[in-house]
């Protein structure tokens, strides 16, 4: 099974915490929001997940914390 997890907006109303970096990668309990949503499909047995980043992706920060996908961070 395959999921898609929505991941795109560049954070304007949480400025200036997202400033320097995606909305996603805001820090919640030490951990990147991104993730949580990524754990929560992995315990449901989901084993192929796609990202959509929208104007976010053009930033290299969402691929270079997500890695290449082979392996589990």
């Amino acid at each position: 099974m395959k999921a898609l997890i929505l991941s795109g907006g560049t954070g304007t109303r949480l400025r200036p915490i997202t400033h320097t970096s995606a909305k996603q990668l805001v820090p919640v309990a030490n951990k990147p929001i991104l993730f949580y949503g990524i754990e929560a499909v992995v315990a449901a047995g989901i084993t192929e997940i796609g990202i959509i980043t929208g104007e976010t992706g053009r930033r290299s920060e969402p691929r270079s914390a997500m890695g290449p996908g082979s392996a589990p961070r």
